[in-house]
């Protein structure tokens, strides 16, 4: 039984050490030195893969580091001469070899000018490829551009260079898959045009990379790479979805006036040091979903049509978005964004940037809007501030009516419920009526709309008393001067409205019911009971004739004193005059924005209590909107609240 298994034992270690996978040095080892022999003999001995003839190259030590030999003068000859003679494209497969030296990959190319005849070589099909992926109007140059152009795809899976590769000025019509690749030193491929798709997941980049003036037609993946130097993406164009997710850049990464046509995915990403994307152009989203950005980012002078996704990224500098344009379209996520230091800041143009950023809800996100509203407020930017906290207050208000419109109806009529209530409506109030004291202009009209509205009801109160037996009516040019200055400040007023909210018809609704009823309901009980009392032939309002002149009056009150003492400087208004109508405007200014250029108030003497009341409910209405006022305007103007608390 021991011997059985012992022997069990035995070939379940065989079994393990078969499946296993070589160590790195096993692989290394399996690897022979090509030579021009074995490299004819391939040629030779084309290979079907994925359905095309390739020279497969694979696990081998391709020894290109002395320039002069005769084996590095062959190899590129032997395989540009058996590429450019084949009546097909041919694939080249360099996966898991080694190639020690620098490596031309442009010389493996058929070298061609465009915008002339091409050669023979290519098909019609690659021919209109060619002009697709490079026309000659593209050229600066005066004379025909000479291009380096693959006609099959490129295999570079598990490769390692040891030296510099240089594949500029190189047109790639099939695709090129370097995934693990291990690059030892400079990669060059500016100047470069991609037909299809290119893949460097997994690779290591140890020194500088360069790509600039390139442009990708195809879907781009670098994924899970490690750019250990520089990295130059300056001046390309991405027509597909790019992948740079999951990728830690050790050094500057530019990609200045690059064109990303379709999504541009960089999540997941460490950035060591700086980021640039000054003068570039996003026509669709930008994904920096938990990227972490150590250096600073900028987006200086960039163009932005669409979603800049910062969730849950990791904030440790400067995000500099000064001078960039965002369309209607774009706006800036930053639901989870974390200010990881004291110096990480978010930067952009006044007045613009809040507009843009946005945060999907309130729940998790409190932190975030207070260290952007903090980061805006210590920048000065007080706009861009307040319009986050706009913001914020939105979300909190439908974060209320989830609760209480989603709650189970066995807690419906509870205290805790309840008590959501009046928090919803105020909230909702501030909202409506001023952007959360963001608004001022929003507010100015408000008090506008009022002012004139309430003018007209005094007027009308005053001026029209047809039911005693001297009908008191005003004249027709009261009539049309009242209509046609509360229509117009009006009118006014409802147009800055929808220009200045971002719902004009729920905020004219609450007006209307803050406005409306009570007015409507004492005006009409007021003509329904009739006038019954002494001093018919007066009118309602008199005025203190001891002074004119503009001044403050926050502790006026609507009525005038008792004191006899008083009386004698309070006179009826004038009625019958081209101007008393002028009169009911300054009480209601008086009233609403507590500023005026008379005191006038109601008399005290055989006075209605209809009509007392009415000018108690402006004047209660004109506390609460000073109180508004006051507020947005220590919001808005820095330094203002300090000089109104003194």
């Amino acid at each position: 039984m021991a011997k059985v298994l012992r022997v069990l034992l035995v070939c379940f270690c065989l079994c393990m050490f078969t499946l296993l996978p070589l160590p790195a040095n096993a692989q290394i080892e399996q690897r022979s030195y090509l030579t021009l022999e074995i490299l004819q003999d391939h040629i030779d001995h084309l290979v079907k893969q994925e359905g095309k003839d390739t020279i497969d190259l694979s696990n081998y030590i391709i020894d290109l580091a002395n320039s002069d030999s005769d084996f590095d003068l062959q190899f590129y000859q032997k395989i540009n001469n058996a590429t450019s003679r084949a009546g097909n494209p041919l694939s080249l497969n360099f996966s898991n070899s080694i190639i020690q030296g620098n490596f031309q990959l442009n010389q493996l190319g058929i070298n061609s000018y465009i915008g002339s005849a091409l050669s023979s070589v290519f098909t019609t099909l690659e021919q209109a490829k060619i002009n697709q992926y490079y026309p000659a109007k593209n050229s600066i140059n005066q004379q025909m551009p000479r291009i380096n152009i693959f006609r099959g795809s490129l295999k570079f899976n598990d490769t390692i260079f040891t030296g510099e590769l240089d594949a500029s000025d190189s047109l790639f019509l099939q695709q090129i898959i370097a995934t693990g690749g291990k690059f030892q030193n400079i990669v060059k491929y500016n100047h470069s045009f991609f037909g299809k798709e290119v893949d460097f997941s997994q690779a290591v980049f140890s020194q500088n990379i360069n790509f600039n003036l390139c442009h990708f037609f195809a879907t781009t993946k670098f994924q899970q790479v490690e750019f250990q130097g520089i990295t130059d993406f300056s001046n390309s164009q991405f027509e597909e979805l790019i992948e740079f997710n999951d990728s830690v850049f050790n050094q500057v990464t530019d990609f200045t006036r690059s064109v990303f046509i379709k999504t541009a995915n960089f999540s997941n990403n460490i950035y060591r040091d700086r980021l640039v994307f000054a003068k570039s152009k996003f026509l669709d989203s930008l994904l920096f979903i938990n990227t972490t950005f150590e250096k600073n980012i900028t987006f200086r002078d960039s163009y932005a049509n669409f979603l800049i996704n910062l969730q849950d990224a990791h904030l440790l500098n400067r995000l500099d978005f000064s001078n960039a344009f965002f369309t209607p379209r774009a706006s800036i996520n930053t639901s989870g964004l974390a200010f990881d230091s004291t110096e990480a800041k978010l930067i952009g143009e006044t007045n613009i940037i809040g507009k843009y950023i946005n945060v999907n809800r309130l729940e998790g996100n409190e932190t975030v809007l207070r260290n952007l509203i903090r980061n805006f407020r210590s920048l000065e930017q007080i706009t861009d501030a307040n319009r986050l906290e706009y913001k914020r207050e939105k979300l909190r208000a439908k974060q209320l009516s989830e609760l209480i419109t989603k709650t189970s109806w066995q807690k419906i009529l509870t205290w805790g419920w309840l008590s959501l209530i009046p928090q919803w409506l105020s909230l909702n109030l501030l909202l409506l009526l001023g952007d959360y004291g963001t608004n001022i202009n929003l507010l100015f009209s408000i008090g506008i709309m009022a002012i004139a509205f309430f003018s007209v009801l005094f007027w009308l109160i005053d001026c029209y008393r047809p039911h005693i037996s001297q009908p008191i009516i005003p004249n027709r040019y009261e009539i049309i001067v009242m209509s046609i200055s509360y229509l117009s400040l009006t009118s006014l007023s409802i147009v800055n409205i929808f220009i200045m909210t971002e719902q004009p018809w729920l905020t004219l609704l609450c007006i209307s019911i803050v406005f409306l009823p009570v007015p409507a309901l004492i005006t009409g009980l007021i003509y329904k009971q009739g006038r019954y009392h002494n001093l018919l032939n007066t009118t309602y309002f008199v005025e203190d004739g001891s002074f004119r002149e503009f001044r403050l009056l926050l502790g006026r009150l609507p009525i005038m004193p008792r004191f006899p003492f008083y009386r004698d400087r309070y006179q009826p208004i004038l009625w019958h005059r081209r101007w008393s109508w002028l009169n009911y405007y300054n009480f209601s200014l008086n009233n609403i924005f507590k500023l005026g250029f008379n005191d006038i108030r109601l008399r005290d003497q055989y006075l209605p209590g209809l009509i007392s009341t009415l000018v108690w409910y402006q004047w209660c209405l004109g506390v609460l909107y000073i109180i508004l006022l006051l507020w947005t305007l220590s919001r808005t103007i820095p330094g203002l609240n300090l000089l109104i608390y003194f």
